[in-house]
C-alpha cells in the first residue's frame, strides 16, 4: 500500500499532473538543514527551562524563532509546494491517517503487554491526565482554533516541510520511508513532556506520535509537497482533544474515533483501486 522506490515521486494519476512547468527545487544543502534542525530543537527544548513564558510568548519561541529562522533558509521551496495536488493530498491523507493510526494503536497495544511482563507499576502513570489538556474549558474552545490555526499550521511546515523535505533533499538516495521514520521520530522527539508525566509508559504516547508523523509524511511525499491538507489533520486531531475539555470526554473521544473510521474509509477506497500511473516527471 506503500510507495516504493528511491526517486522522489507523486502517486497521481497522469490527469491529475498539472501543466505548468514544474518548479525546480533549490538543493538545501546539509549545513543549512543541520542549521534549521538545530533552531526547531533548541526553540522547543528552551520553553522547559525559560520560566515565565505565557502562551504568546511561548508561541513566538517554538513556532516563531524557528519559522521564521527555517524560512530564511528554505522557505521558498517549501510554500511553493504547499499547495500541490491538493484532491490527491486529501484523499491519501485520510487514507494513510487511517492506517498509520492503527499501526499506533498496535504499537501501543504491544508496549502495554510488555510494560505488564516487566514494569506493571508503570502503567498506572498512564491513570495521569494529558499535560497539554489541562486547561479550563473556556480556554479549551480557543485551543480548538489554535490547535487548527496555529499548532497544525506550524508542526507542519517545521516537521513535514523543512524537517521531512530537506531530508529527502539532502539524502536524494536513501528510500522516502526511512526519511519519514527518522522525521518522525524528531517530531515525537519535541514532545518531552509525555517523558516527564508518564516515564517509561511515553511508549505509548510515543508510538502514536511516530505513526501520525509517518501519515503526515508519507501525505507530503505522495502530494509533492503538500502541507495545507496535514496541517487540517493535525489541527482537527488535536482539537478532539480540546474538544473533550470544552464538552465533554466522550464527545471528544467520538470526534477522533470518527476521524480514524473516515481514514480507514479512504483507504480502502484509495488503496484498492488499480495502481495509478506515475507521474512521469518527478515530484516538486
Amino acid at each position: 500500500m506503500l510507495a516504493s522506490g528511491r526517486s522522489k515521486m507523486s502517486l497521481l494519476t497522469q490527469e491529475e499532473e498539472p501543466e505548468k512547468k514544474r518548479f525546480v527545487e533549490r538543493h538545501l544543502g546539509k549545513t543549512g538543514f543541520i542549521t534549521g534542525l538545530v533552531i526547531i530543537l533548541a526553540s522547543v527544548y528552551l520553553q522547559y527551562v525559560i520560566p515565565g513564558l505565557n502562551l504568546v510568548s511561548g508561541t513566538l519561541l517554538v513556532y516563531g524563532v524557528p519559522i521564521l529562522v527555517t524560512s530564511l533558509i528554505w522557505g521558498r521551496t517549501i510554500i511553493v509546494k504547499a499547495l500541490n495536488h491538493m484532491y490527491a493530498a486529501l484523499r491519501y491523507g485520510l487514507g494513510y491517517f487511517g492506517i498509520f493510526t492503527i499501526i499506533g494503536l498496535a504499537a501501543g497495544i504491544l508496549i502495554l503487554f510488555l510494560l505488564t511482563l516487566f514494569d506493571p507499576t508503570a502503567i498506572n502513570l498512564l491513570h495521569k491526565p494529558n499535560p497539554v489538556l489541562q486547561v479550563p474549558p473556556e480556554l479549551a474552545w480557543f485551543m480548538i482554533g489554535f490547535s487548527f490555526l496555529v499548532v497544525g499550521p506550524s508542526e507542519e511546515y517545521l516537521f513535514r516541510g523543512f524537517v521531512f523535505g530537506g531530508l529527502l533533499n539532502v539524502f536524494k538516495g536513501r528510500h522516502w520511508l526511512f526519511l519519514a521514520l527518522v522525521s518522525s521520530i524528531f517530531f515525537a522527539g519535541v514532545h518531552l513532556y509525555y517523558a516527564v508525566v508518564y516515564g517509561v509508559a511515553s511508549l505509548v504516547q510515543f508510538a502514536d506520535l511516530i505513526t501520525f508523523g509517518m501519515a503526515m509524511a508519507a501525505t507530503y511525499y505522495v502530494s509533492g509537497g503538500n502541507l495545507l491538507v496535514p496541517a487540517m489533520i493535525h489541527g482537527a486531531y488535536d482539537a478532539t482533544g480540546y474538544i473533550g475539555v470544552a464538552t465533554s470526554s466522550d464527545i471528544g473521544a467520538q470526534l477522533r474515533e470518527l476521524m480514524i473510521f473516515i481514514g480507514l474509509i479512504a483507504a480502502v477506497i484509495v488503496f484498492s483501486r488499480k495502481k495509478p500511473v506515475q507521474s512521469s516527471s518527478s515530484a516538486m
